[in-house]
């Protein structure tokens, strides 16, 4: 309104005053009717009006955890389950042999750590016995090698089966048994050559050169018998130094032997085996993962009901909406089964514009009624305001919405998930107030102010205005309680003006729709 208008409307104010007192002057004292109302002190609220949905708390989807096959299913759309409450099982045997594997490997390697424990427990007493088995070995390596060396040096044959005579005392032995033969071949020649001396100039008998000549090739046989010993001998010792040498080589190789062997064994116990028990931890481990993760997915071909409430709906086949899941249908991983909701009290959900949400705040109260309630209203209390907005359902509205949901404080017997309710959101609530209604509110340049009826005549009362709402306002100062105010706006009620109370329509009064 412009101020133009307003001049307009103010002058047309005035001139109309000026009229109902010329009335009134004519017409002597006749009251103009308005509506009137009696102001008592009682309650004053401020309601934001929505629109809800009831529902139940917590709702859930429950889907298939694997893919698989359907094995069996215990429940129905409306079946009341308890939790844990077997709701359908499935069957997949690729998964059940694959926790046989996994336990299989997971008990091969706890069992790998066991020995490994146990060995490397054993360790410390293992090495020190085979340190002092290795040095032993290089004593007994080390002596057998003195022996082939002093063998060796001394022609020792001791080691061969001679009974501990060495090559120099053979040598000796043959030599003096070939010296002896040589002497006696020698005496026995110098006889024997005396006595056929002797013989041919007729000194001694036959018998006695026979003789001589008997204990002669007796004695070249012995000298050649010894004679062959020696030479026999000789190439033996010859051929038994180099079996010595052979002997004393082969110890060589033998202390070499247990010498490194005991170095072996000494590193050996120097070095940790901790490595190996940490690597067949690692193992077992792995495998203990791979067994967890085979029985979490076996674990999902059991579904059971996360929490106490109702089964709402049972999935249908993709293909055929009115065929439910029966045994033996295909699943795969993620594929909805099951809608459940939790038992417990309903709550209302309902999208106030993000210009009203200024005014809500959680615990303020509520009261859901709708068509199907009667006269019956249940109260409520926010519980929570979603923190973010979201667009609107309705295309025509521009403004975003936020959901706050409401807890119901009782419930009907007939509420049901989904039924559409009226909210009254109390953004306000004054238990012991004076409240007058709009209409009746009056505002000049001086203030607000009211025509409180006294005496039959309108008198003004200026006041001051606290909450209001979109019907009426709460009068803080300047009224009183069982005042009768002027609650419309007829402008031929001034001050000091006669009033009387308007008549109440009734249906008898109503024009007919073709009347005047």
């Amino acid at each position: 309104m412009n101020r133009r208008l307003v001049i307009i409307v103010a002058g047309a104010v005035v001139a109309l005053a000026i009229v109902v007192a010329i009335v009134r002057g004519s017409s002597g004292s006749s009251a103009v009717p308005a509506k009137l109302e009696r102001v008592t002190y009682g309650m004053f609220r401020t309601k934001l009006p929505e629109t809800g949905v009831v529902q139940l708390p917590r709702t859930v989807t429950i889907p298939a955890g694997v893919t698989a096959n359907i094995a069996s299913i215990g429940v129905r759309a409306g079946d009341h389950v308890h939790a844990g409450q077997t709701l359908a099982t499935l069957a997949n045997e690729q998964i059940s042999s694959n926790v046989r594997d996994a336990e299989d490997t997971s008990s091969a390697a706890q069992g790998k750590v066991q020995s490994v424990a146990e060995i490397n427990a054993s360790l410390p007493e293992q090495n020190r016995s085979a340190i002092v088995q290795a040095e032993a070995a290089v004593v007994a390596a080390r002596s057998q090698l003195t022996q082939t060396q002093q063998d060796l040096e001394s022609g020792s044959q001791s080691g061969l089966g001679y009974g501990g005579s060495t090559a120099e005392e053979q040598r000796l032995s043959a030599d003096t048994v070939l010296a002896k033969a040589a002497t006696d071949l020698r005496e026995a020649k110098r006889t024997y050559d005396a006595d056929q001396f002797l013989f041919d100039n007729k000194g001694v008998s036959r018998d006695a050169l026979l003789q001589s000549q008997a204990r002669y090739e007796q004695a070249q046989a012995s000298y050649a018998q010894a004679d062959r010993e020696r030479k026999i001998l000789g190439g033996t010792l010859t051929r038994e130094t180099q079996v010595l040498r052979d002997r004393v080589t082969s110890a060589q190789d033998a202390l070499r032997q247990a010498e490194a062997q005991l170095a072996a064994a000494k590193a050996n116990a120097a070095q940790s085996k901790a490595g190996d028990l940490q690597a067949a931890r690692a193992d077992a481990n792995r495998a203990d993962a791979d067994l967890a993760y085979s029985r979490d997915q076996a674990a999902h071909l059991t579904i059971t009901a996360p929490f106490d409430g109702v089964i709402e709906s049972v999935a249908s086949q993709p293909n055929d909406t009115l065929r439910p899941l029966q045994p033996g249908d295909a699943v795969t991983l993620g594929q909805a089964l099951f809608t459940m909701a939790a038992s417990g009290d309903f709550v209302v959900r309902t999208k106030v514009d993000e210009q009203d949400v200024a005014g809500l705040a959680i615990g303020q109260k509520a009261i859901v009624g709708g068509e199907d309630f009667g006269s019956a209203t249940l109260p409520g209390h926010i519980v929570a305001i979603s923190p973010i907005a979201q667009r609107s359902d309705d295309p025509s509205n521009t403004s975003r919405q936020v959901v706050t949901t409401i807890a119901l404080e009782r419930r009907l017997p007939f509420l049901r998930d989904g039924m559409t309710v009226d909210v009254d959101i109390v953004t306000h609530d004054e238990p012991h107030v004076l409240a007058v209604s709009t209409d009746a509110l009056r505002r000049d340049a001086r203030g607000s102010y009211l025509y409180v009826v006294k005496d039959g005549r309108a008198e003004r009362v200026d006041i001051a205005v606290g909450t209001e709402n979109d019907t009426s306002a709460v009068v803080t100062r300047g009224l009183h309680d069982g005042d009768l105010v002027v609650s419309d706006k007829n402008p031929v009620v001034v001050a000091n003006t006669a009033v009387t109370l308007a008549p109440t329509a009734t249906p008898g009064d109503t024009a007919s729709p073709g009347g005047p």
